[in-house]
């Protein structure tokens, strides 16, 4: 399965979708998470555009104000739907892959930029987890590091690293690498 993970603030409307089609091409997308949409309504036509064509599902959280927004988008054919999780900061989407065994939760993350509403969410996705049996894959811009070193032109916060660190330890993920990557 081949999953895509990005966030497209900066990127001017049209353009942003033609990047998005052409990396889900490029790389045969089967699931495709965005951050910063900041769609404040649903236009299915850019999800096309951005998918590359009409066979998709898809799953949103749109923008309040300025910022936010996330939308996941996949393969039907690949992916099958069974439930549909939707709050400010994440897209939770329960399915079947069709060449796996088991249930899969595919969640698709914007962390809030406050350090309390962060811990929040943190709760709530163990909370999740502990109520719902199966696999997880989460993904997005979690708005927080896990140490020093991966924060890049900002300031580093030992005290939400820590809080992201322990939910990271206590809901038992794995970050999985990105060698050779400016981001994970």
């Amino acid at each position: 399965m081949k999953i895509l993970s990005i966030n497209v603030r900066g990127c001017k409307k049209r353009r942003k979708q033609l990047w998005v089609k052409d990396l889900c091409s490029k790389y045969s997308i089967m699931f495709l998470g965005i951050q910063e949409t900041k769609m404040a309504r649903l236009e299915p036509f850019r999800l096309k555009v951005m998918w590359g064509n009409f066979n998709y599902d898809f799953a949103c959280s749109l923008s309040r104000g300025r910022s936010g927004g996330i939308i996941s988008l996949w393969d039907p054919n690949v992916f099958l739907k069974d439930q549909i999780w939707c709050g400010d900061n994440y897209v939770i989407i329960k399915g079947k892959w069709t060449r796996a065994v088991g249930t899969f939760f595919i969640i698709n993350i914007y962390g809030p930029q406050d350090h309390g509403e962060k811990i929040r969410l943190w709760n709530f996705l163990a909370t999740f987890k502990e109520n719902h049996e199966g696999y997880y894959i989460i993904f997005g811009d979690f708005n927080e590091v896990r140490e020093e070193a991966d924060r890049f032109g900002t300031q580093y916060n030992s005290l939400g690293a820590h809080h992201f660190n322990s939910f990271i330890n206590n809901v038992g993920l794995i970050d999985v690498p990105l060698c050779g990557r400016r981001f994970t």
